[in-house]
């Protein structure tokens, strides 16, 4: 039989398992949902839900009878848990989108302003959704969870302990928490020291696609694979996606409309940080050592419009169809209904946490048609501000790759291209994150020849409308000065 890689991409609302080819081609995939637990601005998971999901989504693609070569993985960042020696978590996962601790990051801004914090760490700034200060907020309220032997770990760090073992790591999932240095390319001891924890506290930091070790009987059983398989360390999912796509288009400026919005870039060395009047923008370590990942931020793209679905259109049954129906059917600008798409704080290109979402202009004639096109709007506003940030780092797009479930709305992606003003181009590759987690699986295992594998194809190109361009110019100019005007009551 042919050798297969299978791939775990644990996100923020749901487990993708995906099976592979040596060659890259997805042969499966399993899709397994799941709830998060929300309390104001607490948001928890459990470990075994996770687990639970992962189980299924194995059974689903048949993992144990597909000649499994090796396992990667992928993961949502900043989600964390703090375990005991042994590695079994003692509270739930903290989510990314969890606020929680934004006394805690006052107190830390206070040690670290914004602009050391970002030459050392490539973040913006330090908010209530990082590790660092999450760990802080575990330390004053619950310091008895840090007995000896403890660790703090990220998703994939426990994914890796419960199937190998091992306490590991990887440098991609740790550049987000707040302790990691791009400029040492390790844990930086200051801001580690400043959240009350130590390096024993963490697992050990290695590279991308090395091996972890291998699966265990009790993990193989519970997950549903022959013991044996090979474990191989992942990267972050925007970062995965990113080196996915890198491989097949090198140079390429990629968008994200998933959960979050992100659009990314491949870019050499720290140079960036150091031009004078550089704005904050996120810079993750990329997979390999020396590059690193342009990545402006929104938290919520996508999730804005699953919200304003899931608050507003209960009778449309969660179907995306029917909201891109409602969008195509109300006028390009939506008569003027501006949206703001900061329902969980701003990162890029102005780090403000406090930031909220906006309805502004409606009328006694807007309908519900309106706002949603002004949603699609909104976000297709903020892509093309990362965009142009992108720009004067030298990231300039012919056309621009999209990835994530925004890009199956043909109406979302003309609305992103009359915005920004470029062709953005879909592909036929549904799960990049996956994607790049197989190929540095393969690449660990040694099971994948240069050249050998099967390049994703363009699937739809959605080029500029010029009849709409100097209507989409004075939207965004109005859109800009919104936000201005409303970030001081944020």
């Amino acid at each position: 039989m042919t050798p297969r890689i299978v791939t775990i991409d644990a996100g923020t609302t749901s487990v993708k398992v995906c099976l592979f080819s040596a060659d890259m081609r997805l042969e499966k995939k399993s899709i397994q949902e799941y709830p998060l637990r929300k309390s104001g601005v607490w948001v928890e998971a459990d470990a075994e839900t996770y687990l639970r999901a992962i189980a299924r989504g194995m059974r689903a693609i048949g993992a144990r009878d597909a000649d499994v070569a090796a396992v990667g993985l992928t993961t949502q960042g900043e989600t964390m848990t703090v375990t005991d020696a042994d590695g079994v978590p003692q509270i739930p996962f903290l989510v990314w989108l969890d606020q929680r601790a934004g006394e805690q990051a006052e107190k830390l801004r206070a040690l670290f302003p914004d602009d050391p914090f970002y030459r050392e760490t490539g973040l913006p700034g330090i908010t209530g959704a990082m590790p660092l200060t999450k760990a802080l907020w575990l330390k004053e309220k619950r310091p008895g969870l840090f007995s000896p032997g403890c660790r703090v770990l990220l998703l994939e760090d426990y994914l890796l302990r419960f199937m190998t073992g091992r306490f590991l790591t990887e440098k991609t999932l740790q550049t987000s928490t707040g302790w990691f240095s791009l400029r040492r390319d390790a844990v930086w001891p200051e801001a580690l020291a400043a959240a009350g924890l130590t390096t024993a506290m963490l697992p050990e930091v290695t590279d991308s696609g090395v091996q972890a070790g291998v699966l265990g009987p009790q993990a193989a059983d519970s997950l549903g694979l022959p013991s044996g398989i090979p474990v191989f360390t992942g990267a972050m999912d925007q970062v995965s996606a990113a080196y996915a796509m890198g491989r097949f288009f090198p140079g390429a400026v990629m968008e994200t409309t998933g959960t979050a919005l992100v659009a990314a870039a491949s870019v050499r060395g720290l140079s960036l940080m150091e031009k004078a009047g550089f704005p904050h923008t996120t810079l993750y370590r990329h997979v390999n050592e020396g590059d690193y990942l342009l990545l402006p931020i929104g938290n919520t793209g996508g999730m804005a419009l699953t919200w304003f679905r899931d608050a507003f259109c209960r009778d449309l049954n969660g179907d995306y169809a029917a909201m891109n129906r409602l969008a195509e059917s109300a006028p390009t600008g939506a008569e003027g209904v501006l949206f703001l798409p900061f329902l969980d704080g701003s990162v890029d290109p102005d780090a403000c946490p406090q930031a909220r979402g906006v309805f502004f202009g409606l009328s006694l004639t807007s309908e519900r048609s309106h706002c949603v096109r002004a949603v699609m709007e909104g976000v297709a506003h903020l892509l093309r501000d990362m965009l142009k940030i992108m720009e004067r780092c030298g990231a300039n797009a012919g056309q621009v790759c999209s990835l994530g479930g925004g890009g199956r709305s043909p109406v979302w992606e003309q609305i992103k291209a009359d915005i920004c003003e470029k062709t953005f181009v879909t592909l036929d590759c549904e799960e990049a994150a996956s994607l790049g987690a197989a190929l540095l699986a393969a690449r660990g295992a040694g099971i994948e020849e240069s050249g050998a594998c099967v390049r994703p194809r363009i699937t739809a190109r959605y080029a500029p409308d010029p009849a709409v361009a100097g209507l989409y110019r004075d939207a965004h100019e109005k859109y800009t000065n919104l936000y201005q005007a409303v970030r001081p009551l944020f």
